[in-house]
């Protein structure tokens, strides 16, 4: 049977098998970002809240870190970050729509006007996310706690399962790893194979690298999360 790639961090991409498997789908894990701490130190005084815009952050956060701000509210750019949060221990947790835009909008609803908030992102965050918050009426402090990391090469089982037909559909969630995908299968000549399967991504935003590369078959899912991205895929028996 056909499956399914999954391209996104080891953590996530294993989260993300186990609810495929449990649809009787076959999966490839293909992390192409590997998660670490970039160990710049929390930024002092004190906050009003939190401000997390990937789960990938939890991964980078220590525990003396979360044992200091859990007791904050907290907003979550979506319900899987909300999620991870929640499991992290962090029990006031507000979850945005999918998007650093909703994130914005959903700000006043949850924090108080001038409130001091503490936004985690990653090295490779969309630039225009602080002065979202910021516009929105806040102070915000930014703190780059995590780094992902490009692999140089596909992996292994990805290469494997281009070159034997036995994916048909890959799975995007961010715009960098969605490029990052393409560059990679090309280089380890599965471009033609990478490019043939039906490319389902969690965003148009995510999927414009891949329309820009004249691939056809690309879907973009009609709101962020993962939930919706899953409902695009067709039932385990079909291509």
């Amino acid at each position: 049977m056909a499956g399914v790639l999954v391209l996104r961090p080891e953590t996530a991409a294993r989260r993300t098998a186990q609810r495929l498997g449990e649809r009787g789908h076959a999966v490839v894990i293909a992390p192409l970002l590997t998660i670490h701490s970039t160990d710049e130190p929390r930024p002092a005084g004190a906050f009003d809240g939190v401000v997390v815009t990937s789960p990938n952050a939890f991964e980078a956060l220590g525990e003396g870190d979360v044992a200091a701000l859990a007791a904050l509210p907290l907003l979550a750019v979506g319900e899987r970050t909300g999620e991870v949060a929640r499991e992290a221990g962090f029990a006031a947790v507000m979850a945005a729509a999918g998007d650093r835009i909703a994130l914005a909008a959903l700000a006043p609803s949850v924090f108080p006007a001038g409130a001091r908030l503490l936004l985690v992102l990653g090295r490779d965050h969309k630039a225009d996310t602080p002065a979202l918050l910021a516009a929105a009426g806040f102070a915000v402090v930014p703190w780059i706690a995590y780094v992902a990391e490009a692999e140089e090469s596909l992996p292994p089982a990805a290469v494997v399962a281009l070159g034997g037909g036995n994916v048909t559909v890959a799975l995007h969630y961010s715009r960098r790893s969605a490029a990052l995908a393409l560059n990679l299968a090309e280089r380890a000549d599965c471009g033609e194979a990478f490019r043939a399967l039906r490319h389902l991504c969690l965003s148009e935003d995510v999927a414009a690298p891949l329309r820009a590369a004249g691939i056809r078959r690309v879907a973009a899912a009609a709101a962020p999360h993962e939930e919706a991205l899953l409902a695009l895929l067709p039932a385990h028996g079909d291509r």
